[in-house]
């Protein structure tokens, strides 16, 4: 089993720490440090607009200031790493967006607004390709954002019921080698504590069942944009854990073998041409967000030595 040396490990800590964005400082610092929850939380408010939502560049490849449903969900996804509660204001706020955002005529959350056409962004999220692209949203991110209106409850005035029987009806529809993101929305929805437990158990049987069918396999794999195992299964306590160990293993080891010389990790991909001015910087922005993710998977499964 290979380890990430403690020199490695402090290498990736400079890198974040003197070129990562304050927000991967706060991370860092919660997940190895004395970090608290309340810096993390401070800092993510910097990202959240007066409607609720988050933008600012927070997905980097999304350099439009307002709101996005895609963005807010990134957000949603380190409030629930870092425990936030329904008493904290920042929740509040981001589960009056979500309700607001809301199309009940299609029973969607249109993914981005046709505002993020005017700002530097990554090709697909070109506007008017989003509906074909994502799937007309009724999994990604509809899936994942049904997961956070049933942690946050008691902040939600309707009833969940019916709209979750809708995204597990359509999650059964789709081909087994679904999309790599619609299946990430999945497990995101199946690994919310709250979520009803009918919906719990059809989902997991679900996941469990096309999780091979979805999730790379060979390190040459994982040199280009594809379904990462960690992705799917991000700690030992993951749903899929346990169904893609080997894949997770191979996965374990390539990031300790491909670590950047700076201690970051870059992105597999780019834009590809697209505003290649500010490329760069969003680049950066993604070494930061994916060192800090890479670190936590390896603390996790015991892959840094010393830790």
């Amino acid at each position: 089993m290979k380890l990430l040396t403690s020199d490695s490990f402090e290498k990736a800590r400079t890198f974040v720490m003197e070129q990562g964005r304050e927000l991967e400082r706060r991370l860092l610092s919660y997940y190895f440090d004395d970090g608290t929850p309340a810096a993390v939380l401070d800092e993510l408010a910097s990202y959240q607009n007066q409607d609720g939502g988050f933008g600012n560049g927070l997905e980097p490849d999304i350099q439009m200031p307002g709101s996005s449903v895609i963005t807010t969900t990134i957000a949603l996804r380190i409030l629930r790493e870092v425990k936030a509660t329904s008493d904290d204001e920042i929740v509040q706020k981001v589960i009056q967006y979500l309700l607001a955002e809301y199309d009940s005529t299609q029973s969607r959350w249109p993914i981005v607004p046709q505002a993020v056409d005017e700002y530097p962004h990554a090709p697909w999220w070109n506007f008017e390709n989003t509906a074909d692209t994502f799937g007309n949203f009724l999994a990604n991110p509809r899936a994942e954002v049904v997961g956070y209106l049933h942690e946050y409850h008691v902040l939600v005035p309707t009833d969940l019921k019916q709209l979750t029987v809708e995204v597990v009806e359509h999650i059964k529809t789709l081909p087994d080698e679904m999309n790599m993101y619609d299946f990430i929305c999945c497990v995101h929805l199946v690994e919310t504590a709250a979520l009803p437990q009918s919906a719990k158990d059809t989902l997991a049987e679900i996941l469990i069942q096309r999780a091979h069918s979805v999730v790379v396999h060979t390190p040459e794999e994982l040199t280009q944009p594809s379904a990462r195992p960690l992705w799917l299964a991000y700690a030992p306590t993951s749903l899929l854990a346990e169904t893609l160990k080997s894949e997770v293993d191979m996965n374990l080891d390539f990031d300790i073998e491909h670590q950047n010389s700076d201690g970051s990790w870059s992105p597999t991909w780019t834009w590809y041409g697209q505003y290649p001015e500010v490329w760069e910087q969003a680049e950066q922005h993604w070494q930061s967000c994916l060192t800090v993710e890479i670190l936590k998977a390896l603390k996790e499964f015991g892959r840094i030595e010393g830790l």
